[in-house]
């Protein structure tokens, strides 16, 4: 009886119901809290992905003042000598026979479509291309046209065999130093079907040359592939063996968008700042990051469907470059992937409660709370989406991130 007096008396002194005393007096159920938070408080988009020479497909296409790419494949060393048929010798390349050509890997696309015209350009700039080579972009010039050749829609996949003069071929072999090499561009023609997609020395070898040094048939015939020996750092130089050039791409991004994909491809880069008193101090059960999208109908390809993907940048708080930090990507077991065409608008939610639950367990000092958005076929497409940054003078188009959270029970047992 006299305990019993004790809980009654506890009771009626109006202390902080179930906390102070959750055994005997267990106060109301906690309710779930809902709040939408600007948290974002650095944003940006950064071009370059995948990396200059680091591709594994062109995108090839003349899309007319919207886009026009093509590729630079580099031959650093021509052969200057042949081995005979049945001969023990070695012989100088002197003459090339007829039928030579370049040997490309293309990737099957709309069998229906319209005959593609591919063309093949000489690239070579001497020095000027060995220090910058996007600088080739100048190069695709009607005088410079070696040759093409107008492909059928249901042929256009695999092996495709482009012509290229023989003569000009020997003129480079019996070059002495180190202009000893072919630069080639391909490109194709904006009639008929303006667009393909080719493999690169990353896949599958690449562009190949190949030609018979001699006018015997017997003699065996010369593949020469891919090679780089510019800039002088190696690992550079065998990245640019071949390379994706953008002759006109679309205009760049207004200060206050943020761009993922298109060509060269971006991804954008979101840093946050979640009061502690939420992050740390409450159970979080969902996260749903919200951007509004910008329609950008001068896009290439604006109706065509894009994916786009968000991933926890996993570089440490001493990489400062976000360009740098931005190739540190990690993505968790949740998939989460949302489709959009270019010239939509509109709110787009991601779901990122997996990495709201990952930062609670980290200092942000020592593990930046970002994510990074990306398309799924990364410098493969131009197609992009825009969104409304942070800069918006619109409050209600900038990035927002919705939580849904329960308050943690504490405190000491009376």
């Amino acid at each position: 009886m006299a305990a019993a007096a004790v809980a009654i008396g506890a009771c009626d002194e109006q202390l902080t119901g179930g906390i102070a005393c959750p055994a005997l007096c267990p106060g109301p159920a906690l309710t779930m809290r809902d709040t939408t938070l600007f948290a974002v408080v650095l944003d940006t988009s950064i071009a370059g992905f995948p990396a200059l020479g680091g591709e594994g497909r062109f995108y090839i296409a003349s899309l007319g003042d919207t886009l026009e790419t093509a590729a630079a494949i580099r031959y650093d060393s021509l052969p200057k000598f042949f081995r005979g048929f049945n001969s023990p010798d070695d012989s100088t390349i002197n003459v090339i026979d007829t039928g030579s050509y370049v040997e490309l890997e293309i990737l099957a696309r709309d069998t229906l479509a319209l005959p593609t015209t591919i063309e093949l350009y000489d690239i070579e700039i001497d020095s000027v291309g060995d220090e910058d080579p996007t600088t080739v972009a100048a190069a695709f010039t009607p005088d410079r046209l070696l040759s093409s050749r107008t492909v059928p829609a249901d042929s256009l996949r695999g092996t495709v065999r482009i012509p290229i003069d023989p003569n000009f071929l020997l003129s480079k072999i019996l070059v002495v130093g180190v202009l000893n090499r072919v630069r080639l561009g391909v490109k194709v023609a904006q009639t008929g079907n303006p667009r393909m997609t080719m493999l690169t020395d990353n896949s599958v070898g690449g562009a190949t040359i190949v030609f018979r040094p001699s006018l015997d048939t017997l003699v065996p015939i010369i593949r020469v592939f891919p090679l780089s020996r510019r800039p002088a750092e190696a690992v550079i130089a065998r990245e640019l063996a071949d390379y994706q050039v953008v002759i006109k791409g679309p205009p760049e991004p207004p200060p206050f968008v943020l761009r993922v994909g298109g060509l060269p491809s971006r991804r954008t880069y979101l840093r946050f700042d979640i009061p502690p008193a939420i992050l740390d101090s409450s159970n979080v059960v969902r996260a749903t990051l919200i951007l509004t999208q910008r329609p950008n109908p001068a896009a290439p390809e604006p109706t065509d469907t894009v994916s786009m993907g968000h991933f926890g940048v996993v570089a440490g708080a001493a990489v400062t470059d976000l360009s740098r930090a931005l190739g540190f990507l990690q993505r968790l077991a949740n998939r989460d992937t949302i489709n959009m065409v270019a010239a939509d608008s509109g709110d787009r939610t991601f779901e990122m409660i997996d990495w709201v639950r990952l930062w609670r367990g980290t200092k942000p000092e020592k593990t930046p709370r970002a994510i990074a958005f990306a398309t799924t076929l990364e410098g493969e497409i131009p197609r992009l989406a825009d969104f409304f940054s942070t800069e918006e003078v619109d409050a209600s188009v900038r990035p927002r991130l919705r939580l849904t959270y329960l308050p943690r029970v504490g405190g000491p047992l009376p």
